[in-house]
Parts: structure tokens; sequence; C-alpha cells
């Protein structure tokens, strides 16, 4: 099987595993009976995780550019954090369990990411978007599939699905050959030059800001439509609706990339963050929430593939990882930020409360986006590549 397709394969089978537990963990949370606060605090340590592994692990796969084993290892060691919150019945075990399995996650997406980009090659690297909406194709299936299962059987049931996409992520990565430079690189000094670089601070910087946002309603978004009446299957259909509307946008990615320039659609996928956490502050019923959904999915495809496809064009050769790996620090980083004041917020306001100031918030990260990318001339190597 050439790396392509195997590269297609790890996307479908890892993103159903992930569609099977990132909508609904928040539901197993609250079933657990965690309080909000509680689950602000985990999703924040969890993050934290992901901002001090996701650089390291990146960087290793620079490190030694002829490895295979970064990718299954860290797949490997998700499922063990799995199969702990499987188990789990009180807050320590939950803890304990999510920060192995997020210890894990950390070196599973900036990586295959990385990977994905290093296969594309510099000239194709604009066609990321259209091995990335397999992904959001499997996490469609997967979430609608696993909402239905917990209606059935409870929210413990979702590591039914959770455990063997995360065994057959360990199996099917570790067949993805390398094809990176053999100029291994020093993980410190290669970040610090990387940021270093015009424009990529500030760009750091407002992602952050756009993510943090994010990152607080979605923590909240899965408890909100079944505090309004929804159930689980419910919230499987808002998550999927979403996603659902990633797959065709991010495989025509390339050529939208190509005629209004992807650092515009970056800051375009920030607005759609921005309108739908306002109008889910308005949301009296589930049925709305599902149905602002879509915006998530524009906003996502915009932000994140944007996002890469940026990073990729300015990141120096042998650097790729390291460069997802900042990337998704930054992520974390937000997440620990957007989750730890969510939940305070949530306890003050009410989670509509919590998506108002989300709103706000993500209009100055949209901003601080159009500084950073829109002030100067647009990535040439971006809009090249997709021609």
């Amino acid at each position: 099987m050439a790396a392509g397709r195997r590269i297609l394969l790890a996307y479908l089978v890892y993103f159903c595993a992930i569609g099977a537990a990132f909508p609904y963990l928040p539901v197993f949370y609250r079933d657990l009976g965690l309080g909000l606060e509680q689950i602000g605090i985990l999703t924040a340590i969890q993050a934290a995780i992901q901002l001090l592994l996701a650089p390291v692990l990146g960087g290793l796969a620079d490190r030694f550019p002829r490895t295979r084993t970064t990718l299954p290892l860290a797949a490997a060691v998700a499922t063990i954090g799995a199969a702990i919150l499987f188990l789990a019945t009180d807050f320590t075990v939950v803890l304990a369990g999510s920060v192995v399995l997020y210890g894990g996650l950390s070196g599973i997406g900036p990586t295959l990411d990385a990977r994905t980009l290093e296969t594309l090659g510099s000239t194709r690297r604009s066609r990321f978007g259209e091995v990335r909406a397999f992904g959001s194709l499997a996490f469609v299936l997967s979430t609608i599939a696993v909402g239905f299962l917990l209606d059935a059987q409870g929210a413990r049931s979702l590591f039914w699905v959770y455990l063997p996409f995360l065994v057959g992520t360990v199996i099917v990565t570790a067949t993805i050959p390398r094809r990176g430079t053999t100029r291994s690189m020093n993980l410190l000094r290669g970040a610090t030059d990387f940021i270093a670089k015009p424009g990529i601070a500030l760009f750091l910087v407002a992602f952050t800001v756009v993510w943090a946002a994010l990152a607080a309603m979605n923590a909240f978004y899965s408890i909100q439509i079944v505090a309004l009446g929804g159930s689980p299957g419910l919230v499987g259909i808002a998550w999927a609706f979403g996603a659902a509307v990633e797959v065709p946008f991010m495989f025509a990615f390339p050529r939208i990339g190509a005629r209004v320039g992807t650092e515009r659609l970056v800051v375009l996928g920030s607005v759609a963050f921005a309108l739908r956490a306002a109008l889910a502050a308005l949301a009296a019923d589930p049925t709305a929430l599902v149905a602002i959904a879509p915006l998530e999915g524009l906003g996502f495809a915009g932000v994140f593939v944007g996002g890469v496809t940026v990073i990729a064009a300015r990141a120096p050769a042998g650097l790729g990882g390291t460069a997802q790996g900042l990337f998704s620090a930054s992520a974390g980083l937000a997440t620990i930020i957007g989750s730890v004041a969510g939940g305070a917020i949530a306890g003050a306001l009410g989670i509509a409360g919590l998506f108002g100031v989300c709103a706000a918030v993500g209009l100055v990260g949209t901003a601080l986006m159009a500084m950073a990318l829109l002030g100067g001339p647009r990535s040439g190597t971006v809009r090249a590549a997709a021609v």
C-alpha cells in the first residue's frame, strides 16, 4: 500500500476514534457526577499536557527523521489512557486516565499532520485539506453511530468504539514510511528560530485567543444541549452536522485558497466561530444549537486547515514536526485558558452567559488574526502551491 493511502487510512481510523469520544466525554464526565468546574479543571489539565508534550513529540519526529515509531508509540499510550478512563468511577481515576490519554494524543495529531505534509511535499502541501477531509468524514459517521449507542447503552459505551479504533491507529500508523530529511534538528534551536520568523509570534497569539474562546464553548456545548432537553443522540447529530460541513470545504480548500488567499480563509473562519458563539448564547432550545453547528465546521476548516497550511508554508526544511507541534501547543494553551475560565464563567453566569463572553473574545482574536495575516503580503508559497 502506497504511503498516501496509508495516511488516508490513518486519518479514517484515528478520527473514528475521535468522533467516538470528543463530543461525548463531557457527557461521560457529567454522568459520573463531576461538576462544571471539575470538568473545566479536567479539560485544562488535559490541555496542559498537550501544551507541554506536543512540541516535544513533534520535535522528536524532526530529531529522528527516519524512525516510524513516534506515531504508533503515541497511539499506544493513548490507548492505555482510554482503558483507564473506561474503568473510572471517580474523579481521581478520571484524572489519571486523562493524563495518560492526552499524553498520547499530544503526539498523534500534530505528528500525523506533519507526516502528511512531509509526504505531500512543498509543491502539494495546499492539498492537505483534501486529505484531512477524510478524517472529518470519519468523525461524522462515528459521531452519529456512537450517539445512538449512548442513547441505548449509556455514556460509558463510547469506549466500546473508542478503544478498538485507537488500537487500529497504533497498527496503521506503524506502516507509514518516512520521507524526511536525513539531517536531525536541535529541538530548542529549531523552535526558537521558527517563532522568530516574521509574523509567526503574532499569528500564534491570535490563534491562541480564537482557540481559547472555541475551547471554552466546546467544553460545555454538549452539556448545554442535554441541559436544554436534548438527548445524547442529538448531541451526536449536532457535532456530526458541523463536521459534515467541513468535508466539502476541506476538500475544496486548495481551490478556494488559490482564489481568495489562505490567510483570508483563516480570518473568515475566526468570524464564523464568533458568530456561532453569539447565536448559541441566544439559543433556548437544543435544536437551535444543532442548527448553528455548521458554523463550527466552517470555522474549523478555515482556522485549522488554513493554520496548518500557513505554518507549513513558513516552516524551514526539517522543522515541519516542530512547527506543527508549536501550533498544537498553542491550541493546548488556548484550551487551558478557555476551559479554566470557561468553567468559572459558566458557574457564575450560566452556560449561555459563557457563550456570550466567548463571542466577544472571539472577535478580539479575529482582529488580532487579521493583523497577523492580512497586515502584509499574503504567503506566496501557499498560493503558488494551490495553483
